[in-house]
């Protein structure tokens, strides 16, 4: 049964605050604004007992909506058992409808369906959508289950996206254990449905398979060699996904290595090399298995962020909330990142908020030395943050903290992202001892400052998550489990700098 989000708990939500009057209330008195049930990084689904975390998203666009399929953080009996697709639909990117379970696990031990794993939809010219995804056994090669490989693809059609029928004798096996992620997606040139997979050949390889019709059998799949070799290194491209976009084609994968993040590669010729940029990533590590979807003129890129292994402190892990950008392309091909422009409409309404000393919070400046301006506690509505800077000099790193335990100017707190002029970055961290002693990042993206130069930065904040929007060019996505009814300050370390035009919306 379908469900709104705006219906049920979500993790990436907390309680909303209002007060007595409606959201035309006056723009300056805070926390008035009635989000009714909005967000901007929601989990799976929620049912009467347990809150499920996202993984892997598989976007469509059906020309009226966008269509979330992602894996569901959820379990069967046994622990072979996991990962069914389930699908959100929005049109706006702050409302979610939850729609359940698209296709589930099968709980036989000797299954290819064990567990699911990533795939995409197609529609056929008949109306009919497939969803080719990955079934995966853990114990597969055992012998007594007796499978080629661990993993294969595999094959469901729709009539409406609502019932799915799996087309059981549809099993697609590689030459490896690791053959998964399939993207589909039709060349008019050649007049045939092609399927990227990810899988390894000594290193991590994308091949392509293609057929003349997506209700081809398995057998009738021709291996047509390898789309694209690892030019990094030889961990796994996961998650591929390739598409035209102003006449420039784009190839998306992520990293299962040492750097956890979305890269994209680039031609001017659909029969060109594959080309690269300096900054050659959609966001950091935490914004993971992202892949490429259009709607109408507009390119999108969907992604998650990871929970956290444990504590405030700890890594990414599997399994948490969806995160959505927009893509800006370059003249040069370049895709930069930006808030959602729904996004930034729906959160519009300004607010109010105050340094603890007195006096609504408009702009900071700092002097070089380290200090901290504390404000009060951040509210639990969805918050956006804009403002711009300028520094005169590259000692340190500036920014705003998270998590202070009361109203303490000067200090940190337990968290902070930080525009770090020394070491040419934006970096987030989440174990701080001191003004000194961070830790290392929990997610970092490279970026060079210019002294005297004015830079935007926006900054949307729901729940533990947080995105960074830097200059329209770069962007940093992460978890702050600490921040909520907490004080927040804006502070220096090291850095002259001047902040100007603080805004707060909701």
């Amino acid at each position: 049964m379908k469900k709104s989000f705006k219906a049920i708990a979500l993790l990436s939500m907390a309680a909303v605050l209002t007060c007595a009057c409606a959201t035309g209330c006056s723009a300056q008195k805070k926390n008035s604004v009635e989000q009714d049930g909005k967000t901007v990084f929601p989990i799976s689904s929620t049912d009467d007992s347990a809150s499920y975390s996202m993984g892997d998203v598989m976007p469509f666009y059906d020309g009226e909506v966008m269509n979330i399929y992602h894996l569901q953080n959820s379990k069967g009996s046994l622990s072979m058992f996991y990962h069914p697709i389930s699908r959100l639909t929005t049109s706006d990117f702050v409302n979610y409808t939850d729609c359940g379970i698209s296709i589930d696990f099968v709980e036989d031990t000797k299954s290819v369906d064990a567990s699911i794993g990533t795939g995409s939809v197609i529609k056929d010219n008949n109306g009919t959508y497939h969803f080719f995804y990955t079934g995966h056994n853990d114990n597969g090669t055992d012998k007594d289950i007796g499978l080629p490989h661990k993993e294969c693809v595999r094959h469901a059609t729709s009539p409406d996206q609502e019932t799915w029928t799996k087309v059981e004798d549809f099993k697609l096996y590689g030459n490896s254990d690791d053959f998964r992620d399939p993207y589909l997606y039709y060349d008019a040139d050649e007049n045939l449905y092609n399927m990227l997979v990810t899988t390894r050949i000594g290193g991590g390889v994308i091949k392509r398979y293609s057929a003349a019709s997506l209700n081809a059998q398995s057998s009738e799949w021709q291996d047509r060699g390898v789309f694209f070799y690892n030019d990094d290194g030889s961990y796994n491209m996961e998650c591929p996904s390739y598409i035209e976009y102003n006449g420039v084609y784009y190839l998306a994968y992520s990293e299962q290595g040492d750097n956890r993040v979305t890269h994209y590669r680039y031609k001017t010729e659909k029969d060109g090399d594959w080309k690269k940029f300096e900054r050659d990533s959609i966001d950091a590590s935490g914004f993971y298995a992202g892949r490429l979807e259009k709607a109408g003129d507009k390119l999108y890129a969907f992604a998650w962020c990871a929970n956290l292994t444990g504590g405030s402190t700890g890594d990414f892990d599997w399994g948490g909330n969806l995160v959505v950008h927009e893509l800006k392309q370059l003249s040069s091909g370049e895709l930069c990142a930006v808030m959602v422009s729904d996004v930034k409409n729906a959160f519009s309404s300004q607010v109010q908020y105050e340094f603890i000393d007195g006096g609504k919070i408009e702009s900071a400046a700092f002097d070089g030395n380290f200090a901290a301006k504390c404000a009060e506690k951040l509210a639990t509505n969805v918050t956006r943050i804009s403002f711009t800077f300028s520094v005169g000099n590259y000692g340190g790193d500036f920014g705003m903290t998270f998590g202070l335990e009361g109203k303490y100017n000067n200090r940190l707190g337990t968290c902070a992202v930080a525009f770090d002029t020394a070491g040419s970055k934006l970096a987030c961290y989440n174990d701080i001892s001191s003004r000194v002693r961070y830790g290392n990042p929990l997610a970092s993206v490279a970026f060079a400052y210019a002294a005297g130069r004015a830079y935007d930065v926006d900054i949307i904040i729901d729940s533990e998550i947080l995105t960074v929007y830097l200059d329209g060019t770069v962007c940093l996505t992460a978890r702050f489990p600490d921040m909520r009814r907490k004080n927040f300050a804006f502070y220096s370390n090291g850095v002259e700098v001047n902040i100007e035009g603080i805004t707060f919306y909701e």
